[in-house]
């Protein structure tokens, strides 16, 4: 949490002021008790995410003991702690303030997760958004990305949020929140009350001559390390040995820079009793954050120097820390850097510095790619067959990618295994289409298409046993995490269905799903088409056509049986024509492709680029149009 300006007569922190999204944020939290998860808060350094997330840890979990590791190093102890304590009957929050010093290969992994998950730990984290966007493209921690109840925060206010600030100075004058007020045009309140903007503009006046400009090189270097993937402490000999390069000019003495002393004074002096352009931390120093993000969010950011790349990988001395660098270097296209980072660690026999350099040379050299996921998986590695597979696809080499497919699936990995599991319909004899625009027979004032009430009648049933076969499971197995293993021996049949990334959803979001199905069922039964109006029905849709399409092939005395007195029609049972005019779009099969994996993150460049809504599982039931809600109070079949 960053501090606001210190001012006599006023408290260190000014009072909460709402925002929008606590009552969201206070839900998940409520959601996450007894049931163990993770939420988290993103947005831009300095929105609000940690006084948000603490105001609504008073508010929920007061009694919940809170254990928060100062740095990864500490991070395996707490876990342990909070398994200890939960085990124990107590209730437990695991606090990662800062996540993205908590994740990657040496933090917490999926295992980790599932425990903290198992033994109800209630774990709350935040996560700048530069961070987060990083380790979705790089495919870093996603698993457990995915499964976190995330909330965004966004830099500026909204009006409903400016009109409680301005409610709040009526009952408390607090000079630093009317400032910030009158500066929320361009900046958030939050942002300005921890001082980002005005350190921000400091910076960018310092370098002039008699100003600060070693100072300013000092803090600019700090700044340059951390966008080269060091997040922790730099120590004052390396800051030294490096801010040279960032001294204005050619010529550096014609500047006239400060003395070192007064440069570091300058950088680390407090300032209005809130933050320093370089802050302390065990033992060295580092940025404030809100300065990194400024620097990224530049539409024109200089390109990191050689100098600063060789620093970063002289101060890495952790293999994490050579991952952190690595991922920087190829997001700013210097893949020679990643190979200077991560090809050390290979050579060891690490499969996972392995696997990260066959996706990092992807797009760059993917006969070199091919090369180290390859090693990976002579290593043991079993996520490099799938992604060996996926580089088999994106050559258009699509029967080597399923036959890697096939082995990771085999091997235990969930997303291949998932692959197999897309529903898809079973082809009928000689179905008839409906006539197109193009075609002779159709008429330019004919009726729009609908199923027949015989197809209509079949798709029923098969929504109504698949509704009945899903609560059964989720009576035998409840909310317990699906494993890749059980659902490749048949553990599962309706749940099977689903892609991994609903695998580890809870009992109740199984229980949604499940009702998904007696909607589009009533759907039908009051004379209505079925049209899914959220992810969740379009699913639930597509496996009972796989159901429906399989009836009519393998069950046809059951079949003629159920459509007894309804008029036959050359269009029944045209199941390839439901699939195509009862959905607005497929988008939802993506989540089945391993090559698409991290769709369902609205981060990811496909998602945003496509402009994808609601494939994440926590978003399934959320409707495609407000016009087209469900009744909230319909209820379950049981």
């Amino acid at each position: 949490m960053h501090r606001a300006q210190s001012l006599a007569g006023m408290t260190l922190v000014p009072s909460y002021i709402p925002r929008d999204l606590d009552g969201q944020v206070r839900g998940a939290l409520s959601r996450l008790i007894g049931e163990g998860g993770m939420l988290l808060l993103t947005g831009d350094s300095a929105v609000g995410k940690t006084r948000t997330a603490h105001q609504a840890m008073l508010d929920t979990v007061p009694d919940h003991v809170l254990l928060a590791p100062e740095s990864s190093t500490h991070l395996e102890r707490s876990i342990a702690s909070a398994i200890d304590h939960a085990s124990s009957g107590i209730p437990t929050l695991l606090w990662l303030n800062d996540a993205e010093r908590f994740l990657g290969p040496q933090g917490l992994g999926m295992q980790e997760f599932r425990t903290l998950r198992s033994a109800r730990v209630v774990i709350v984290a935040t996560m700048r958004d530069s961070f987060r966007l990083r380790l979705v493209r790089e495919r870093v921690s996603v698993d457990i990305l995915n499964l976190a109840e995330e909330i965004h925060l966004e830099r500026i206010w909204s009006p409903d949020e400016l009109a409680r600030t301005r409610k709040s100075l009526e009952t408390e004058r607090d000079p630093r929140v009317a400032e910030a007020l009158r500066a929320a045009r361009e900046h958030g309140v939050a942002e300005y009350l921890a001082a980002g903007p005005q350190l921000w503009r400091e910076l960018q006046e310092a370098p002039r001559v008699h100003g600060h400009p070693r100072g300013a090189a000092l803090v600019h270097a700090a700044i340059d390390l951390a966008r080269a993937g060091i997040s922790s402490p730099i120590s004052l000999q390396d800051l030294t040995d490096l801010h040279e390069e960032y001294l204005p000019g050619s010529n550096k003495s014609l500047i006239s820079p400060e003395s070192l002393d007064e440069a570091l004074t300058w950088a680390t002096e407090p300032r209005y009793g809130v933050t320093r352009h370089l802050l302390p931390a065990s033992g060295g120093w580092h940025a404030f954050d809100f300065l990194v993000d400024a620097q990224l969010r530049r539409e024109q950011s200089p390109p990191l120097p050689d100098r600063t790349w060789d620093a970063a990988l002289a101060i890495a001395t952790e293999d994490h820390h050579h991952h952190d660098v690595a991922l920087a270097a190829f997001a700013n296209d210097r893949p020679d850097i990643g190979d200077r980072a991560l090809v050390p660690l290979a050579k060891k026999g690490n499969a996972v510095a392995m696997r990260s350099l066959g996706v990092l040379h992807r797009r760059a050299d993917p006969k070199q790619a091919r090369k180290w996921l390859k090693r990976a998986i002579n290593a043991g590695d079993v996520v490099a067959m799938r992604l060996l597979g996926n580089q088999h696809v994106f050559q258009n080499e699509w029967d080597k990618g399923v036959k890697w497919y096939r082995r990771a699936a085999k091997a235990g990995d969930a997303e291949s295994v998932a692959y197999f599991c897309e529903p898809f319909i079973y082809q009928q004899p000689n179905p008839t289409a409906p006539p197109a625009p193009d075609d002779e027979d159709y008429e330019e004032n004919s009726e729009p298409w609908a199923p027949t009430p015989r197809t209509l009648k079949v798709l029923e049933a098969a929504l109504d046993i698949a509704c009945d076969m899903t609560y059964d499971e989720i009576e035998e197995h409840g909310g317990k995490p699906m494993k890749a293993g059980k659902v490749n021996k048949g553990w599962y049949f309706m749940l099977g269905y689903l892609p991994s990334q609903a695998w580890r959803q809870t009992r109740r979001w199984r229980r949604e799903f499940a009702r998904c199905y007696d909607d589009l069922a009533n759907d039908i039964r009051t004379g209505q088409t079925p049209r899914p109006t959220c992810t969740g029905e379009e699913l639930a849709l597509h496996i009972a056509l796989l159901h429906a399409s399989a009836m009519t092939l393998d069950e046809m005395d059951f079949v003629d049986e159920l459509t007894t007195g309804l008029p036959e029609s050359s269009q029944d049972f045209d199941w390839d024509a439901c699939k195509d005019l009862l959905f607005e779009d497929h988008d939802v099969l993506w989540l089945y492709w391993p090559w698409m994996s991290g769709i369902e993150d609205p981060a990811n460049p496909i998602n945003e680029f496509a402009r994808v809504a609601h494939l994440r599982p926590d978003d399934w039931f959320l409707p495609f149009r407000e016009a087209h809600t469900r009744d909230p109070h319909r209820g379950h079949r049981r």
